[in-house]
């Protein structure tokens, strides 16, 4: 007996025509966000999408006879319309991850700045934990290349001590920061430049950065080493 199809992939896919995205779509059906993107990419929603666009453009262009539509319309397709076809252009040259990621990004400039300052923040905070350097017996040696010859196998090793790896770490945390800084400066900028149209969380968002700036530039600086166990003790 053949299998029913499942029910949700019509509910899914009228929920996709709407303009809903496919995270929401995902989150409201309870479902795995793989699942839903395959359901998209098997059944061919953006298809459908386009052979409907196909049909409308066979119509003569303009208002038709009698038609009251555009009676005190400025003119103009909805923006649900224009963004069907954007998306639908990049699906055809786009791999669908690289398509579903698009539909995904903000596309305020404020928002998209914002990404960007939480990206090189977080990434400073993890470095903490990658580059962390337990005490000044704390060597590295790696192996980093190998030869191996009729008799004799070369092998070369690269030994990193301490003070190396965390000279290393605090270069990499100065540009880090350096480049941290440059994008808070650009948030900034671009907020009072559009202040009256940025959103109350928007201009929230810099006030409390600037609060926590504040508070980590006036703690004095220290470095010290220590023995992981004396830090969780």
């Amino acid at each position: 007996m053949a299998r029913a199809p499942d029910s949700r992939i019509e509910q899914a896919e009228a929920m996709y025509r709407k303009g809903i995205k496919l995270v929401e779509i995902a989150s409201q059906l309870n479902l795995p966000e793989g699942t839903v993107r395959r359901w998209k990419c098997t059944h061919k929603w953006d298809n459908e999408r386009s052979d409907k666009k196909s049909e409308r453009s066979q119509r003569k262009k303009g208002g038709q006879p009698g038609n009251q539509n555009a009676v005190g319309n400025e003119g103009g397709a909805p923006d649900l319309n224009k963004n069907a076809e954007k998306y639908g252009f990049f699906s055809k040259y786009l791999p669908e991850e690289t398509v579903s990621i698009i539909q995904e990004m903000p596309t305020d400039p404020l928002d998209i700045l914002w990404d960007q300052v939480q990206i090189a923040y977080a990434a400073i905070i993890r470095a903490q934990s990658i580059m962390y350097v337990r005490d000044q017996k704390d060597v590295t040696i790696t192996k980093i290349g190998q030869k191996d010859g009729e008799t004799v196998t070369e092998e070369r090793w690269e030994v990193q001590q301490a003070w190396d790896k965390h000279g290393n770490f605090l270069q990499a945390q100065a540009r880090a920061q350096k480049t941290l800084e440059g994008l808070i400066k650009q948030y900034d900028e671009l907020l009072h430049k559009n202040w009256e149209l940025a959103s109350e969380e928007q201009k929230a968002r810099i006030a409390v950065l600037k609060s926590q700036v504040e508070k980590d530039e006036e703690k004095p600086i220290q470095i010290t080493f220590g023995r992981a166990s004396e830090r969780h003790a």
